[in-house]
């Protein structure tokens, strides 16, 4: 599979690149509704991460988060330094823009990604207490297991994602 195939497969198939898509084809005001409690750490990282981090710039300064938009921002901001970072950044928001699915799906992809990286810091969390059972003083591990807030902030932005007005309908 050819790199450009692959991008093109990651835009169909990747939620953090449909949900990004989505984004792309909202007004300013909608696309400040659905960013609220968002934050580019909720995803896995690289590229989506990035643009997310533009698309909430942007949309803070009350622009579009169209494509053309995102990238003049990166530019403006040096966050795309140099050429192949450029055309890199240009591709990927062409793909995901192109192979976005329709903006209606936006809530529901936010509700899953928020699921998503809640799961992820929960995992991590584990994994430090596991770490931490091995040799770790009990007033160290109580600590630990009793720091549960950024698990519990993405709880609580992952549960007000699922409430949020869906505007889609189910066919009989």
């Amino acid at each position: 599979m050819t790199t450009a195939t692959a991008t093109a497969t990651d835009a169909l198939t990747d939620p953090e690149r449909q949900f990004l898509g989505c984004l792309m084809q909202m007004p300013a005001r909608p696309a400040r509704r659905l960013l609220a409690g968002m934050r580019a750490a909720d995803f896995t990282g690289g590229m989506a991460a990035h643009v997310l981090q533009l698309a909430i710039e942007v949309v803070a300064a009350e622009h579009t988060p169209a494509p053309v938009t995102l990238y003049a921002h990166a530019l403006t901001t040096g966050q795309a330094p140099g050429e192949k970072r450029r055309e890199w950044l240009s591709g990927w928001l062409i793909d995901t823009f192109r192979d976005a699915p329709p903006a209606e799906l936006a809530h529901h992809l936010k509700a899953v990604l928020l699921e998503a990286a809640w799961r992820r810091a929960l995992l991590a969390h584990a994994r430090r207490i596991e770490q931490a059972a091995a040799g770790s003083s009990t007033a160290v591990l109580r600590e630990l297991a009793d720091d549960t807030a950024a698990i519990d902030e993405l709880w609580t932005r992952y549960q007000a994602a699922t409430t949020a007005p869906t505007h889609l309908e189910v066919a009989a």
